[in-house]
């Protein structure tokens, strides 16, 4: 499973062509050919979402990566566990190379050139901030009433947890732990009608991706 170079509630999946990989792969250092296109935030993290472009705040890149079958496999993962980790900094925007050595995980700089892909033509660019199809330039249908938060409101059902309701009052443990996370993550908690779901998503997602730490601080706790 891949690990997602930054997990934040605001990342979107954008609809979009795959772009064309570069001829080389990007990891710092590596000779070798791109031989497979690498997705930097998974389909489960994007849950349903394009995959091929992403929006990352309110910047757009491509959501791939040419790299060689060694590399690849280091960022997927297998039986010795992840040995790389393609990290993204906002601040830079830009995408570095985290890699296992020595026992300890050590940044091995911007991956190459970061020219990653082709990126979205200027023409696109333009026409999409303009409100246009960015491919052929068409006026957009008008945008669906926004919430709130400023999100389009989105198709909902319930999803139900049974909780303790004696002296232990299941609902209101929980309640606490989503509004101070939810704070925590910048979530407006009086104005966001997934409040929940959006504070849920990354934190179990962020434990999924870190599974080792997390199994230590459980036995610990555990005794």
């Amino acid at each position: 499973m891949t690990l997602a170079p930054l997990v934040e509630p605001g990342i979107r999946g954008v609809k979009g062509k795959a772009p064309a990989l570069p001829k080389m792969c990007v990891a710092p250092g590596c000779i070798s050919l791109a031989q497979q296109r690498h997705h930097l935030w998974p389909k489960s993290f994007l849950r349903g979402q394009p995959i091929e472009w992403v929006s990352v705040r309110d910047r757009t890149i491509p959501n791939s990566v040419g790299l060689c079958l060694t590399h690849h496999a280091e960022v997927t993962g297998g039986p010795g566990g992840h040995r790389a980790h393609i990290k993204y900094k906002p601040k830079l925007e830009l995408l570095e190379w985290h890699a296992v050595a020595r026992g300890h995980w050590k940044n091995f700089g911007p991956l190459r050139g970061q020219a990653l892909v082709e990126p979205e033509p200027e023409a696109y660019r333009v026409r999409r901030e303009e409100g246009l199809c960015p491919t052929c330039g068409r006026a957009l249908p008008h945008e669906k009433p926004k919430t709130q938060d400023g999100l389009p409101k989105r198709k909902a059902k319930t999803w139900t947890i049974l909780v303790p309701d004696d002296a232990e009052a299941g609902a209101d443990i929980l309640d606490i732990y989503i509004t101070d996370l939810g704070i925590l993550m910048g979530l407006n908690a009086d104005s966001q009608r997934l409040l929940r779901y959006h504070v849920l998503v990354p934190v179990l997602e962020w434990v999924n991706q870190s599974k080792g730490e997390f199994v230590r601080e459980w036995e610990e706790a555990a005794g």
